[in-house]
């Protein structure tokens, strides 16, 4: 069985004439949002093709599904382009995110059972464990704690009923992680997110479902704010013609 990844990454099965496609466009995906294919730079098909050691056709076809997924941009006569980074696009996913997951969260904390509380529990903790590692070192511990924090913000929503709501969350959570990645290199000493995440596991756990979702707004908005502050982004998403 060949494995293909979605759009969160996650595997998942299909044919084995897509499967090197989908593998293609995970590890495009992962760069770009680990920002080794920087914002609004050029993807040329015939360097990228070599790099990756695929066919032309193949580069191309995983570069479609990349733009359809938002994080390139094909131009007419020029191929494609990495989707621009800008403060205007992120107010627009901070304001989406804050709508469908507060939601999300507020019903999934009303049915969530034993099993979501362990879970939530057990992925704070190993929040909470690498935390400090990441603070003294980000650069060494920064991609674990992105990988404890995703699990944590799944478990939080994992009981949600509705797999619409979770399947566009995930979408707007992949696109934010360009931004947390851009913010984590410019820490605020005024904000402490291991507090965030404490009080949202506190009033989870205690089914307080109106403050836990007040505070994932906070929470979320948080990073749109540092941005703002420190000038990290351009309004509109500008890059140079090269």
């Amino acid at each position: 069985m060949q494995l293909l990844f979605r759009a969160d990454g996650a595997a998942c099965a299909d044919s084995p004439a897509r499967s090197l496609i989908e593998l293609t466009v995970h590890r495009l995906r992962r760069d770009i949002l680990e920002g080794r294919l920087a914002s609004g730079s050029r993807l040329a098909v015939a360097h990228l093709k070599g790099s990756y050691e695929v066919s032309g056709g193949t580069m191309r076809e995983a570069l479609s599904l990349l733009v359809s997924e938002g994080l390139a941009q094909a131009e007419a006569q020029r191929g494609f382009r990495v989707a621009p980074m800008s403060l205007a696009d992120m107010e627009d996913l901070t304001r989406t995110r804050v709508l469908v997951e507060c939601e999300a969260l507020r019903q999934s904390v009303r049915l969530g059972g034993d099993k979501w509380q362990a879970e939530v529990t057990s992925t704070f903790n190993k929040l909470s464990r690498i935390h400090p590692r990441t603070v003294k070192n980000p650069g060494i511990w920064f991609e674990r704690w992105e990988r404890c924090n995703r699990d944590f913000h799944e478990a939080l929503l994992s009981a949600c009923p509705s797999p619409w709501s979770r399947r566009f969350r995930a979408v707007l959570y992949l696109h934010m992680e360009r931004y947390r990645r851009l913010t984590a290199n410019h820490p605020s000493p005024a904000r402490d997110v291991h507090a965030e995440h404490q009080a949202l596991h506190d009033a989870a756990l205690a089914r307080d479902e109106a403050l836990c979702a007040s505070l994932l707004k906070l929470h979320i908005e948080a990073s749109v704010e540092a941005v703002r502050r420190h000038g990290l982004l351009l309004p509109i998403g500008l890059f140079p013609v090269t």
